[in-house]
C-alpha cells in the first residue's frame, strides 16, 4: 500500500520532512512545506508523527464487563493522574498487554485540533497520527539471535536537539530531555536490570553512569527520521485519530452534513405516500359505494332483474329493449315522462320512491309518503306538469302511506 509518513515539529510547524513508500517497496525522502507535500500526497495514505512531549502513554486496568461502557470510563479512571480536566483531553485506546491492561494515549484536545487544522489548511487529511516515540525501534541488530518469544528490548533514541525518545513496548513509551536521563532507570518499563538499546545522532554522547550500565547495544543514527519512518508499522501503531477524530470517508462527511435534511425529506415522502394511500383507499370505497348505488337504481328501475353484473351496460340494454318494444314513440314517451316527473318526485317532502317501471307509455311509481294529503299534493304537482296521474292504490302502514301511481302523457 502506498503511504507517506511525515514528521511535524512545533519549532517550524509549516515545514516538515517526509518519506514516501511506493507499492513496489521503493522509498523516496523529501522535505519542504506542507503545501509542497500536499501537491504529491494524492493517492497515498498519510501518517503523521507529532512531538511525543504532547502525548502521555499509560496503561489502565478495567474490570470485566461491557466494553463500550468500560471504554467510556477510561478518562475517569485516569482523572487523578491528569493535571487538566478530562473533558479537555482526548483518549485513544490501544491493545491490552499480557496482563489485560489497556494501552491509552492522552493528548489535549487543543493540541490535537492544532495539528489536524495545520494539516487541513494545506489540504492534507491524515489517516493516522502517532506520537513519535512509538516509532523508535524496540530491539537492536542482535534481535534475531534472541530467544523466540522474548519481550522486545526497550530503546532510547537521543537526538542532537537533546530529546530522549524512549520506547518500552509496542504501545508504551515516554519522552525526557537530556538533563533528566539519570531518572530513566526508575521509569515504567525500565528496571534497574533492564537491557537497553541506545540510538543516537552524536558520535559518542555521554550518559549518566546509572543508565550507561544498562546498555545492551549502541547504534549511531545518521538520519533520525528515516529510522522512525522505517520502524512505524500502521497495524501496530496507537493511532490518536479515534472517536470524534476518526478519519471519515468522503461520503460519510457529506452524510453527516445532509443526514438531518435527508431524514426530513424521507419523512415528508413517507407522509405524502401515506396520504396518497389513504386517498386511494377513500376513492376505492367511494367507487364501491357508487357501484352499489347504481345497482340499487337499476333494481328500482327494473325490479324483475335477477343477475346484475354490469349495471350500466345492462341499463343501456334494457333501454334498447324498451325502444324496440315500444317503437320510436315509446322511446320518446319514457324519457319525457322521466324528465317531467323527476323534479316533482325529487322535491316531494317525505316521499321515498320504492319502485319504478315503464310500460307502453305509462310510468308506474311505487312509493311511500307521509300522509294522504301529501299524496294528493304530489298528484296535483305532477298534473301541473301536464301529466295524467292515477292513484292505483293507497294504504296506510306504520303511520305512512304506501301508494302506487300511474303517470302518462295526456292522450
Amino acid at each position: 500500500m502506498k503511504k507517506i509518513i511525515v514528521r511535524l515539529d512545533e519549532r517550524a510547524p509549516a515545514e516538515c520532512v517526509w518519506r514516501k513508500f511506493e507499492a513496489d517497496g521503493a522509498e523516496v525522502a523529501g522535505w519542504g512545506s506542507l503545501a509542497d507535500l500536499a501537491a504529491l500526497a494524492a493517492g497515498y495514505r498519510l501518517w503523521v508523527l507529532i512531538p511525543g512531549t504532547e502525548v502521555l502513554l499509560t496503561r489502565v486496568n478495567l474490570p470485566p464487563g461491557n466494553r463500550k461502557q468500560l471504554l467510556a470510563a477510561i478518562p475517569y479512571a485516569l482523572e487523578e493522574f491528569l493535571a487538566d480536566e478530562v473533558e479537555d483531553q482526548h483518549f485513544a485506546v490501544g491493545r491490552p498487554d499480557e496482563n489485560g491492561a489497556l494501552a491509552v494515549a492522552v493528548i489535549a484536545r487543543e493540541r490535537l485540533d492544532y495539528w489536524l487544522e495545520l494539516c487541513r489548511q494545506h489540504g492534507l487529511a491524515p489517516a493516522g497520527m502517532v506520537p513519535e516515540m512509538l516509532a523508535v525501534p524496540l530491539a537492536g541488530p542482535d534481535a534475531a539471535g534472541r530467544e523466540p518469544g522474548a519481550a522486545p528490548r526497550p530503546s532510547l533514541l537521543l537526538t542532537a536537539a537533546g530529546a530522549a525518545l524512549v520506547r518500552t513496548g509496542p504501545q508504551d513509551g515516554f519522552v525526557l530531555d537530556r538533563d533528566s536521563l539519570a531518572i530513566m532507570p526508575g521509569m515504567p518499563g525500565i528496571g534497574n536490570e533492564a537491557k537497553l538499546e541506545f540510538y543516537h545522532e552524536e558520535e559518542a554522547p555521554e550518559l549518566p553512569e546509572e543508565l550507561a550500565v544498562l546498555l545492551a547495544g549502541s547504534h549511531r543514527v545518521g538520519d533520525v527520521f528515516a529510522l522512525l519512518a522505517e520502524t512505524l508499522k500502521e497495524k501496530e501503531a496507537l493511532n490518536l485519530l479515534q472517536g470524534d477524530y476518526r478519519p471519515q470517508a468522503h461520503w460519510e462527511k457529506h452524510w453527516r452534513r445532509w443526514r438531518l435534511p435527508g431524514v426530513l425529506v424521507l419523512v415528508l415522502l413517507l407522509f405524502y405516500a401515506g396520504l396518497g394511500l389513504l386517498e386511494n383507499q377513500r376513492l376505492s370505497r367511494y367507487h364501491e359505494q357508487l357501484h352499489d348505488e347504481i345497482i340499487e337504481v337499476y333494481r328500482t328501475t327494473f325490479p324483475g332483474a335477477q343477475r346484475i353484473v354490469n349495471p350500466r351496460a345492462q341499463m343501456e340494454h334494457q333501454l334498447q329493449t324498451l325502444r324496440g318494444a315500444g317503437g320510436e314513440s315509446s322511446a320518446r314517451g319514457f324519457l319525457p315522462l322521466l324528465a317531467d316527473s323527476g323534479p316533482v318526485l325529487s322535491g316531494a317532502a317525505g316521499m321515498q320512491l320504492r319502485g319504478l317501471r315503464y310500460r307502453a307509455g305509462e310510468l308506474d311509481l311505487e312509493l311511500t309518503i307521509s300522509d294522504l294529503q301529501a299524496l294528493d299534493e304530489l298528484k296535483a304537482a305532477l298534473e301541473e306538469r301536464g301529466l295524467e296521474v292515477d292513484i292505483r292504490t293507497a294504504t296506510t302502514r306504520d303511520e305512512r302511506v304506501l301508494a302506487r301511481l300511474q303517470v302518462r302523457e295526456p292522450r
